[in-house]
């Protein structure tokens, strides 16, 4: 007796696990989707078994709850409903193959959808899409404060979804780990700010002229060149004051060496050109007796001397 009704519990279980483990009536589809923000995306579900279709009805799950959005026949073409009259179209490319195009997708449209193939005499049957939406703001510099200390704070922050990846190259200038905040908003991104301390001195000794912050996003990659080189004139002018101040200091010196040495070469130059009292009052070249002597015979007997004399010793 117990054989029998064991036989009969298996019969009656085996139709409705052979309903689980069919493949959804040789439905094809994606069970997930991205779309990017304000751009359109299209869902699509291909009966792949041949079937009396009698109509395609897409639906949006909403709160657990089906909502249909869209249906599909041969008898009365497209019907999209309220709200999506001017944001959907339902088009079937074959007679088992339908496609779902949302014009400039929202937040709001992330949700799953259902397509259902309403088949005579089987039924409604049909797969289920969940669409996913993602977004990225650009990366943006909120502060740059370097201080006398010799730090340099950086603040950079980037909204998206899902959130964004804020990171600095080379790390080996930051002082502590960074600082990084993450904000949910009501519509489902998160502004992710990061917050950097670098060290100028780091900075000067590893010879950098500039760092890179790098977000990373599934939508894309970006890359912010932070020049330094500008930034810091403030921290390195002493230097340069310095440097500037010595090389001045160093041609004065030389252009007074060069103007002695030239007054010195000029006076010497000047006192053997100078002859009479002249060369003996301001060069001290004394004359000889002799010569006095005989000078002063030559004045009283021939007056004023009309050619010059030569002496000789």
């Amino acid at each position: 007796m117990d054989f029998p009704l064991h036989f009969i519990f298996q019969l009656l279980i085996l139709p409705i696990c052979a309903l689980e483990s069919e493949p959804a009536h040789g439905i094809k589809y994606k069970k997930n989707e991205t779309a990017i923000l304000g751009e359109n995306v299209t869902i699509f579900c291909n009966l792949t078994t041949p079937a009396n279709v009698v109509q395609i009805t897409w639906q949006k799950i909403q709160n657990s709850l089906p909502q249909n959005i869209g249906t599909y026949s041969s008898k009365y073409g497209e019907k999209i409903l309220p709200p999506y009259i001017d944001r959907l179209q339902c088009k079937v490319m074959e007679p088992n193959s339908s496609f779902l195009t949302i014009q400039e997708v929202t937040l709001e449209d992330e949700a799953c959808y259902k397509c259902l193939f309403n088949m005579f005499p089987h039924g409604s049957h049909g797969g289920q899409i969940c669409l996913n939406i993602i977004t990225v703001s650009e990366l943006t510099e909120l502060q740059f404060n370097p201080d006398s200390e010799g730090f340099l704070r950086l603040t950079y922050s980037a909204v998206g979804k899902p959130a964004p990846r804020i990171s600095i190259f080379p790390s080996q200038v930051l002082i502590n780990p960074p600082e990084e905040c993450l904000a949910q908003n009501p519509n489902g991104t998160v502004t992710v700010t990061k917050m950097y301390t670098i060290s100028l001195e780091t900075v000067k000794f590893l010879g950098l002229q500039h760092l890179i912050v790098n977000m990373d996003h599934p939508l894309k990659n970006e890359d912010k060149i932070v020049p330094l080189s500008v930034k810091q004139e403030c921290s390195s002018s002493p230097t340069v004051i310095i440097i500037v101040l010595t090389s001045l200091c160093f041609v004065l010196t030389i252009i007074i060496i060069i103007l002695c040495v030239q007054r010195k070469k000029s006076i010497l130059l000047q006192c053997p050109a100078m002859r009479g009292s002249v060369c003996a009052d301001q060069c001290h070249c004394p004359l000889r007796s002799e010569t006095v002597s005989q000078l002063s015979s030559l004045k009283q007997s021939q007056g004023p001397l009309s050619e010059p004399l030569s002496l000789s010793t």
